[in-house]
């Protein structure tokens, strides 16, 4: 049992990568619709499970404290998702998950070391630095661009919004970490949600006409499939979280390439390139790494 919950993260990559993966085959591209429709679904299968388990009395009763790192995680986690989203919109996605990767595992790694105190084996940290030199293999030809990039502020405003979000996701982890010491993992997802929907509502409220001239059933049908496959993820997310430690969840969890690769060779017909193929070996090399250190 401990086994299968120490790789909680890896299925949340996979179920990450398959939210990906029907966004791409199905070429979404209403994609700040997307939080808000995940999180109604999530919100729909949480409050059906705390009705029917009859516990809303227990998410009204964690003191202040509790709901304040909670309410600050997560709002970091948007705040994210919204930079993210920024930075896609000027640079490939390559360099945004690398440099958002890296950065996130590095901030999660600092203060699970210096503010929780805690000790990593000389094979976790192996694990980890394998793991980030291959999601840097895999994106190599994109990270490569950056020098010819740099000259083109755009371009830097995507870079610097790369690293941000990985800031913002690397806090979120360590908040939520920190109140599910109290607060039990319903509570917290069902807290995420409704300040995904709540932060999201005023953008898509704002961008209602072309939403409304650009959205179809068509749409609306695959961003509900991958808002389902996000539903999963975060809810495995928070699971480890609650479990295992922030920066074991996001050292794994930063393995999503593995998976993203892998679902697009199968679905999408995408051949492997000699980068990607060696940046899954090592990938897949400090995954076991890490999981041995346990």
């Amino acid at each position: 049992m401990n086994s299968i919950l120490s790789i909680l993260p890896l299925f949340s990559a996979l179920s990450w990568s398959a939210s990906a993966i029907v966004l791409k085959k199905f070429k979404i591209k209403n994609l700040y619709l997307f939080p808000s429709i995940e999180s109604c679904i999530s919100f729909l299968a949480l409050f059906l499970a705390n009705t029917y388990l009859s516990r809303w009395d227990i998410f009204f009763s964690y003191d202040v404290k509790t709901y304040l790192i909670l309410f600050i995680g997560y709002s970091f986690s948007v705040l994210g998702t919204f930079i993210y989203l920024q930075a896609l919109k000027r640079i490939e996605i390559g360099i945004v998950f690398t440099l958002a990767t890296s950065i996130q595992v590095l901030l999660i790694s600092l203060l699970d070391k210096f503010v929780n105190l805690y000790t990593f084996s000389n094979l976790f940290v192996i694990g980890t630095i394998i793991i980030v030199i291959g999601v840097i293999v895999i994106n190599l030809p994109h990270i490569k661009l950056i020098n010819s990039k740099t000259k083109d502020i755009n371009n830097i405003i995507g870079i610097v919004a790369s690293l941000t979000c990985g800031l913002c996701w690397g806090t979120t982890a360590f908040s939520v970490d920190k109140a599910l010491n109290v607060a039990s993992i319903l509570d917290a997802a069902t807290i995420r949600t409704l300040l995904t929907f709540i932060y999201f509502l005023p953008i898509n409220l704002s961008q209602y006409k072309i939403i409304k001239s650009t959205t179809n059933f068509y749409e609306l049908k695959f961003l509900t499939l991958s808002g389902l496959f996000i539903t999963v993820a975060m809810l495995l997310w928070t699971s480890s979280l609650k479990v295992n430690t922030g920066s074991w969840t996001t050292v794994l969890a930063s393995s999503a390439p593995v998976f993203a690769l892998s679902l697009g060779f199968i679905f999408l017909n995408e051949k492997f390139k000699r980068n990607e193929f060696l940046g899954i070996l090592l990938c897949l090399i400090g995954v076991l790494s890490i999981i041995l250190s346990n």
